[in-house]
């Protein structure tokens, strides 16, 4: 989405500011987010990428208001002018769902296997607007044809486990979308489906999100997913922004040696026969002790001693930010071209 489409849509519906989340266990703290701010639009789909233990979800989990409240260490979560960090529980439940939707990356584990599907779909118009049982299924009806599961008037009375995957999944978006919600935040939606099934729900999410004007998170591990399904990049690595921009700015040109990384671990179409897949040693950091200088410093090749000093300045282009001291240029990237919706 460019600046002026951005402006035109009345600017960020979703605004994250200095955001720290800390989870408890008994003998530590995961610092599982750590200082991330961003913003979303009406209409936009932003891409929330990184590897496993990341922060992705658990993000995710906190725009939605599903972590306890001690776990919002700092920042500030703002849903158009409303301040969500410190709601009670039933204001929280008053959000969700009809102004904040998610999407669980298991369709089966979010589906109550006990309730017929028509009773999931249609809970939140009863809850959250008090529609009676007969007009909640209508919606339901209306919504289950509307994400595109066939013969959607059938499949009211039906349980979980007498559907496939991908038409679950269409299941839970449905539900998640029943009361139009503003915001939508999909955690890896595509995770579990086919390649076949995979595109569909991603066209779905992108046609939803026009229709809708819904801002959305898309969050996935796979670069590939948000090459063609986001206006924008958010990449993080151990719980921080390693760098933000525009898609294509992102594929063309990444600056952090994390994101170069990742993309080249992309199989692209150029991939010559029985090439290896580039891959990225070692494995993310324990969140329980964090680094003093730059967590990516230890798996990176072109770490120095200043890298495990202090943490890197943020530099910015633009709307391009990225956070490392030895950033790569034109010349070194190795990323595949990618694709803007």
């Amino acid at each position: 989405m460019s600046e002026e489409k951005v402006q035109a849509s009345g600017g960020p519906v979703l605004r994250v500011s200095g955001l720290d989340v800390d989870i408890r266990l008994p003998h530590s703290v995961v610092h599982a987010v750590q200082d991330v701010s961003l913003e979303v639009s009406r209409g936009e789909t932003v891409g929330i990428v990184g590897e496993s233990g990341c922060g992705k979800s658990t993000l995710g989990l906190a725009l939605a208001g599903l972590l306890p409240p001690e776990a919002v260490a700092r920042g500030s979560i703002k849903l158009g002018d409303r301040e969500l960090v410190g709601l009670r529980e039933r204001q929280l439940r008053a959000i969700r769902g009809t102004e904040v939707g998610i999407v669980f990356q298991d369709p089966m584990t979010s589906l109550n296997p006990t309730k017929r599907i028509g009773a999931q779909v249609g809970e939140a118009l009863r809850l959250q607007r008090g529609a009676s049982k007969s007009a909640a299924l209508e919606a339901a009806a209306d919504m289950l044809d509307r994400v595109g599961l066939p013969r959607p008037r059938e499949q009211l009375s039906r349980f979980p486990h007498e559907l496939s995957g991908g038409m679950r999944q269409r299941v839970v978006i449905a539900a998640a979308l029943i009361c139009e919600p503003g915001v939508l935040v999909a955690d890896e939606p595509t995770t579990a489906l086919d390649v076949t099934t995979q595109a569909q729900i991603l066209e779905l999410f992108d046609r939803l999100s026009d229709e809708l004007g819904m801002a959305t998170l898309l969050v996935t591990h796979d670069m590939g997913v948000v090459a063609g399904h986001a206006d924008r990049v958010f990449v993080m690595y151990a719980g921080r922004e390693a760098e933000a921009g525009g898609t294509q700015t992102i594929f063309d040109s990444p600056r952090h040696r994390y994101t170069g990384a990742l993309l080249g671990s992309v199989l692209r179409m150029e991939t010559p026969h029985r090439s290896r897949l580039g891959t990225i040693p070692g494995r993310p950091p324990d969140l329980t002790a964090p680094a003093a200088g730059c967590s990516f410093a230890p798996r990176c090749e072109a770490a120095s001693d200043d890298c495990a000093a202090a943490p890197p300045a943020a530099s910015a282009d633009g709307n391009h930010r990225w956070s490392c001291l030895h950033p790569l240029d034109s010349e070194t990237a190795q990323a595949p071209s990618g694709g803007t919706r």
